[in-house]
């Protein structure tokens, strides 16, 4: 056998592996723009579509990114931002996620709310990108995107920064274990 062949073989050997190592960090969501898209979908129920869109709104008010100026929301999430009465920031939520939890039936979901990104793609809170487009229905998306989002207050994010790091006045002063 030829030296090419057997390494023709030997890769399409090796396939399956790389293959299955894709889906490892992949997972079955599904996204949809809003109650009536999800009702129209047909995949879950008229209640558990109303019911998970509450639960992604009010996942939206507690954990939606805030931040300080309009400007920083905009360069994150486009024009889609909107003001508090506390003087904070946070994108529109434009749709919600629904994951499956991993080893239960199919009546229990992680809910995301989602938000409009640069580029063409919903994005969580924490920008992960989900499916492609503007996608709605079932998609593919990282394991990442779907993580069980935190219930603790987000931090408000705000361009203004101190350089310099931890101990970065101490280290003037003098050395450790002279």
């Amino acid at each position: 056998m030829k030296r090419s062949k057997k390494l023709q073989l030997a890769i399409m050997g090796t396939a399956p592996f790389v293959l299955s190592g894709c889906t490892d960090s992949a997972r079955e969501a599904l996204v949809y723009k809003d109650v009536a898209s999800c009702i129209s979908d047909g995949v879950i129920s008229d209640s558990v579509c109303r019911y998970e869109y509450n639960k992604a709104w009010q996942n939206h008010l507690m954990m939606a990114p805030k931040y300080n100026a309009a400007s920083d929301c905009q360069q994150d999430f486009g024009t889609t931002c909107q003001q508090l009465a506390s003087g904070e920031y946070i994108p529109t939520m434009e749709g919600f996620m629904l994951a499956a939890e991993p080893g239960s039936s199919r009546s229990s979901f992680t809910v995301i709310p989602l938000y409009l990104g640069s580029g063409g793609f919903f994005r969580t809170g924490n920008y992960d990108r989900v499916g492609s487009s503007y996608q709605q229905g079932k998609v593919i998306v990282d394991k990442k995107a779907t993580a069980k989002p935190s219930l603790t207050k987000p931090s408000i994010k705000s361009t203004t920064m101190k350089r310099g790091g931890f101990g970065s006045r101490s280290a003037a002063r003098g050395s450790w274990g002279g």
